[in-house]
């Protein structure tokens, strides 16, 4: 699949989880997500089956742990990216204090250098498409694209 063809389909697909209620570990439209619950089924729809079993973890897994897990997946198996490079349909990772692990990921739906937007998973608010104003954009550690499927299947 061509790589604009992939973006636009990843924002598709995670526009159609807005609304989808916050559920610690769950990754169904409509049903419940986290935050990497909604990166998953995005996964699952644009690119195929996903390419290894998550772990459970709690819901403190941040505070209890100094390994960056989320990140060693993003870079095992997302092309990791420049942040001036991310555009829409780009995984965005997180970190809400400089000395703590990154914990949250969302995908964004417009370049990340004009005004963007991502659509995210949390609590009370479940999935929404956001606005990312400076209080976002500085938490902003990673950015990653999505692969195609035929990098994965190699």
């Amino acid at each position: 699949m061509r790589e604009k063809s992939l973006r636009n389909k990843v924002v598709r697909e995670a526009r159609l989880w807005i609304g989808t209620p916050y559920l610690h570990q769950a990754s169904v439209r409509g049903h419940g997500a986290d935050c990497l619950g909604l990166v998953r089924g995005v996964w699952r729809k644009c690119i195929g089956e996903e390419p290894e079993a998550l772990p459970e973890y709690s819901a403190d897994w941040g505070e209890v742990s100094a390994r960056e897990n989320m990140l060693e997946a993003a870079q095992k198996w997302f092309v990791a990216i420049d942040k001036d490079q991310a555009i829409a349909g780009d995984l965005l990772l997180f970190r809400w204090k400089n000395a703590s692990i990154i914990k949250h990921a969302g995908i964004l739906t417009s370049p990340l250098r004009h005004k963007p937007n991502f659509i995210h998973a949390y609590e009370k608010a479940g999935v929404v498409e956001t606005t990312l104003g400076n209080q976002w954009k500085s938490r902003v550690v990673a950015c990653f694209r999505f692969p195609s499927s035929d990098i994965i299947r190699k």
